[in-house]
């Protein structure tokens, strides 16, 4: 499948600004337009809170276009039809077609804008009734934030992650988040864990006369998953990060929203279709004996969550083998901190990726480590290494997972050498 566009161009490439999508957009027919839009931004929670808003409207027999970033492991996973990646076929030929149009411009657009020019050509190809669009970085100069005023926006929990290019305080970081909010909109805004960022979020509504809708209702953590006496009826949502409660609780409070407006009529059916939903790289389950789980935490407050899922039953009694990698730009030592209580054993690897941080420098905060620099060896090490009835942890990156899980992919049944 298509994977790069424009020579010379690199993938991890980004460049703020809606300059070049929307001049792309426009020699492509602004495929943008025609469907309703919810558009979901945050720190975490938004692909698992978008998927899952996705999933409640393909319970009403809708045709719901949904694009989410990064992949795990294969590129058409981020344009989806009802939950189904786009072909490949498809994607070849919509990718060719943002290449030509593209081809003109000085100024060539980024990886992340190709994608997502893609992602719109599916969604008019398709004639979605709605589309449900992921934020990549930010939000206000975010590519996908060249949509006109979304049916609805949605802000899950806003912390602190990629400062070099959102702001070193929590107010500017959420500035940027607030700014896919737009006029004639409706904003369903997620329990927050600094509560400036919840206030710089609602001025922001308040000044561009947009309603907010706060979550009001929070389920249960579990062994199994999420659980609770929803105001629509008993809940389960088999995800077993204790994080997870708060994108349940998000999407529940979008839902509810569309309910009001009749976009959503059956209640059960939403309930039913998240009674069954899944999504990767979140506190997934690999592998049995040892127990395998891969978490895409990228960012403090991402690994926070992990250890808090970590401290539950029956996780709380495993001794953890953890293979951790993170970006160069993510502060990778504070995010092994709050790791290494829970670890038995830490080897480190690296991310397969210009971006990929250097290891060695963890060594300061676990000694004791190995480094094994290719992941999935690293991850082959930890099966040699962890006893069947104890466990492996693979987290630090979506990017890491990504290519830990294309590997796994082709190697299952076969994970060691």
């Amino acid at each position: 499948m298509k994977e790069n566009w424009w020579e010379g161009l690199e993938r991890i490439r980004m460049r703020p600004g809606l300059e070049r999508i929307r001049a792309l957009l426009e020699a492509l027919g602004n495929p943008q337009k025609g469907y309703p839009i919810i558009h979901v931004a945050g720190t975490n929670g938004k692909g698992s809170t978008a998927a899952l808003i996705a999933a409640a409207l393909e319970s009403q027999g809708l045709r719901v276009g949904l694009t989410v970033s990064p992949d795990m492991g294969r590129i058409n996973e981020r344009v989806m039809l009802n939950r189904q990646p786009v072909s490949e076929e498809l994607w070849d030929q919509f990718g060719e077609a943002v290449e030509q149009a593209g081809r003109k411009f000085p100024d060539v657009p980024t990886f992340f804008e190709a994608v997502t020019a893609l992602a719109f050509l599916a969604f008019r190809h398709w004639r979605v009734d709605i589309a449900v669009v992921e934020v990549g970085l930010g939000g206000r100069l975010d590519a996908t934030n060249i949509i006109d005023s979304p049916y609805l926006a949605v802000i899950t929990p806003v912390a602190f992650d990629h400062m070099d290019r959102l702001g070193h305080s929590i107010e500017a970081i959420a500035g940027e988040k607030a700014g896919i909010i737009k006029p004639g909109s409706q904003l369903v805004l997620a329990r927050q864990p600094y509560p400036r960022a919840a206030e710089i979020i609602r001025a922001r509504a308040r000044q561009d006369g947009v309603p907010v809708v706060e979550s009001t209702w929070v389920p249960e953590v579990q062994a199994h998953g999420i659980v609770g006496h929803s105001p629509a009826g008993p809940l389960f949502v088999p995800l077993l990060g204790a994080y997870q409660k708060d994108n349940v609780a998000t999407a529940f409070a979008a839902v509810e929203v569309m309910a009001s407006q009749n976009l959503i009529q059956d209640w059960p059916r939403v309930l039913q279709a998240w009674a069954h939903f899944s999504w990767p790289g979140r506190f997934q389950i690999l592998h049995r004996h040892p127990l395998w789980i891969v978490d895409g935490a990228h960012n403090p407050h991402g690994i926070a969550g992990v250890v808090d899922t970590l401290k539950l039953e029956p996780y709380r009694h495993y001794r953890w083998t953890v293979v951790f990698s993170a970006l160069a730009d993510k502060p990778a030592g504070e995010m092994l901190r709050l790791l290494m209580p829970s670890a038995h054993r830490v080897i480190l690897t690296e991310v397969p990726s210009e971006r990929g941080g250097d290891p060695h420098p963890l060594l300061k905060v676990a000694s004791d480590a190995e480094i094994i620099r290719d992941p999935w060896e690293a991850v082959q090490r930890a099966f040699v290494v962890t006893e069947p009835d104890q466990a492996i942890l693979t987290t630090g990156s979506l990017a890491l997972l990504s290519y830990i899980m294309e590997r796994h992919q082709s190697h299952v049944g076969n994970l060691v050498k």
